[in-house]
């Protein structure tokens, strides 16, 4: 394990048949990796070296990047960033629309409290200001440390956690739903979930997908070894040629009712939407201590924060089982707090509008969808053609 207490990629993937199986799979590791820093060298670079013309402008097309339409007129987008390099998804999408105004909204889906990726995004912000001067740029940071260190590097920040986009009408409990598992874990396949720590846990429910962060054979080689673990653990997910795959966000609530606690296991990330829909399904929380801003909403009642160590993670969880909190009143603590921080970023949104000639209302009503709806991915060069499509006949002419 590392100082993060992150598993190994053998540690992850467990016992394998033979000593060829494992130089097999620690071999197509190698190669993914390879791959995938080969991919991420060019993604990170080629939006602030390309030309704004010609045929090498459009290298850039193919990144996939989620943007959402806040306002057509001004011109209002939200786009989360991410990675060792957070702007450049904004340099990509952004230098296709210089010639117009335009405000984006910046969710990062990866904490910012790391100093070096925020020098480079103080670097970033100067060089995009020079392309782009009739452009606004403002991240909605997940902490307060965030926005200190956005704001310091000379960015525009306020503090806006990206679980308020959550939508309290999907996650709710249901109380036809027996309770069936002590505990649920939401996480990808990734070492960074630190899927370990649960597994003294008695009854435990995972849902776990791959994004591609292990080859596909040993992501298949860990969903054998959570299969492995316990008779009273299982996977939600559908297994499919030994991958689990998606479910519905109404099915992912229903399993949430089926268990007692949810659990938050990783030591850094973004906010963890996952946090926000165990609250707003009444679960209470066992979280390790954690860099990103999940616990921005946790209450001390219902949210234990435990030491990285099973036997821990173990007592938390029956501490809170055992205190059968109802799941109405998380719920109802939690949406206080949501609700008065809609109401503050709607005011901003409102003053921002203004700002940029807006002449409609104040916004009475939360101009988000669900993050089912909200994070939609697609090639820049896809919402480049969209966006143009929207344009006002002043930007047109």
């Amino acid at each position: 394990m590392d100082k993060d207490r992150h598993e190994t990629f053998e540690e992850m993937i467990g016992p394998v048949g033979s000593p060829l199986q494992r130089v097999l799979l620690k071999a197509s590791r190698r190669a993914n990796r390879t791959a995938d820093k080969l991919r991420l060298s060019a993604r990170k670079r080629f939006p602030f070296i390309l030309p704004s013309r010609g045929p090498l402008s459009d290298l850039d097309g193919g990144i996939q990047v989620s943007v959402h339409v806040v306002s057509r007129d001004p011109l209002v987008l939200y786009t989360p960033v991410g990675g060792p390099r957070p702007f450049y998804s904004v340099a990509a999408i952004g230098r296709r629309l210089a010639s117009r105004r335009a405000a984006f909204l910046l969710m990062p889906s990866w904490t910012l409290e790391r100093p070096a990726v925020v020098e480079q995004i103080g670097r970033d912000l100067a060089w995009y200001a020079r392309l782009c001067p009739d452009h606004e740029v403002i991240f909605l940071c997940n902490t307060e440390e965030e926005r200190r260190l956005i704001a310091a590097a000379g960015g525009t920040a306020i503090f806006s956690n990206h679980n308020l986009m959550i939508s309290e009408d999907v996650f709710r409990p249901l109380p036809d739903v027996p309770v069936e598992f002590d505990a649920v874990y939401t996480g990808r396949i990734s070492h960074t979930k630190r899927h370990y720590l649960a597994f003294d846990i008695e009854r435990l429910v995972h849902i776990a997908t791959s994004i591609g962060e292990l080859p596909p054979s040993g992501a298949r080689a860990f969903v054998r070894r959570l299969q492995a673990q316990s008779p009273l653990h299982r996977i939600a997910n559908p297994i499919v040629d030994g991958m689990t795959a998606s479910l519905s966000q109404a099915e992912v609530n229903r399993v949430y009712n089926q268990a007692a606690v949810g659990l938050c296991l990783s030591a850094a990330e973004g906010a963890m939407y996952s946090s926000m829909e165990y609250l707003m399904a009444g679960l209470p929380i066992v979280s390790t201590p954690s860099l990103g801003g999940r616990d921005v909403y946790f209450d001390p009642n219902y949210c234990l924060i435990a030491e990285p160590e099973p036997a821990a993670i173990r007592k938390a969880v029956e501490t809170l089982r055992d205190r059968a909190i109802p799941r109405q009143e998380i719920r109802a603590r939690t949406l206080e707090k949501v609700r008065a921080q809609r109401l503050e970023l709607m005011a901003y949104l409102s003053a921002l509008l203004r700002r940029m000639g807006s002449d409609a209302p104040p916004l009475s009503q939360w101009p988000f969808p669900p993050t089912s709806a909200l994070m939609r991915w697609a090639p820049v060069r896809d919402h480049a053609r969209e966006l143009a499509a929207l344009a006002s006949p002043a930007d047109r002419a």
